[in-house]
């Protein structure tokens, strides 16, 4: 799961849902903190620590990069809490002056260039074709990026492509290259290096640590 599928607002990167679990749940996973406190029912949570029965009151804390699902869900009711790796760093982040602690609105081009991004991120991006299909200017593009999201334009670019890179080696048999130059790290060493940056392990290692 993208953080950008998650978090509306990519300044603070917090959300909530009240979820019934009336199938099994496939294992996934995504590139935030999940915290989970099971409301009703009962159910088994399965991941890399094994398998955890539920009841209510139980609660389940999923980390950055790994894996879990839910199976055997007998009226399930859980309450989640999801929270970006960098929340604590952006709830210290600027504010817009003299309004008492009210954030600035995320620019459109911003929103419009996020969404560009996401629709092909096999695409050869860089910042100037980005600024380009936002019709700005690159480094004005850079500082509203700044504002809106707390990074640039190609780290965050380097970050979806990460999350999309780990959801593909959780979830499918492809071969890391391959995956790499799915979400357009098409040289090997480079792919590592950047998916290394995001999550502190090889795509490889990433692989054998959390998939099921």
């Amino acid at each position: 799961m993208l953080s950008s599928e998650v978090f509306p607002d990519p300044r603070l990167p917090v959300a909530g849902e009240r979820i019934e679990v009336i199938a099994d749940v496939a294992v996934h996973s995504h590139a935030f903190f999940e915290i989970a406190v099971v409301v009703a029912g009962r159910g088994v949570h399965v991941s890399a620590g094994g398998e955890v029965e539920l009841v209510p009151d139980s609660m389940v804390v999923i980390r950055p990069g790994e894996w879990h699902g839910y199976v055997d869900c007998d009226g399930l009711v859980v309450r989640n809490a999801y929270l970006g790796p960098d929340v604590f760093g952006l709830l210290s982040g600027a504010l817009v002056p003299g309004t008492g602690g009210v954030r600035e609105a995320v620019h459109p081009a911003v929103q419009h260039a996020m969404r560009l991004l996401e629709a092909d991120l096999a695409e050869p991006w860089t910042l100037e074709r980005l600024a380009a299909g936002v019709n700005l200017a690159p480094g004005y593009l850079i500082r509203l990026f700044g504002r809106s999201a707390g990074m640039s334009p190609m780290a965050y670019l380097n970050r979806i492509r990460a999350e999309r890179a780990a959801g593909l080696l959780i979830e499918t048999e492809l071969p890391v290259a391959s995956i790499g130059a799915a979400v357009g790290w098409h040289d090997p060493s480079h792919a590592t290096r950047r998916f290394r940056a995001v999550f502190g392990l090889s795509p490889s290692s990433y692989r054998s640590t959390f998939r099921p």
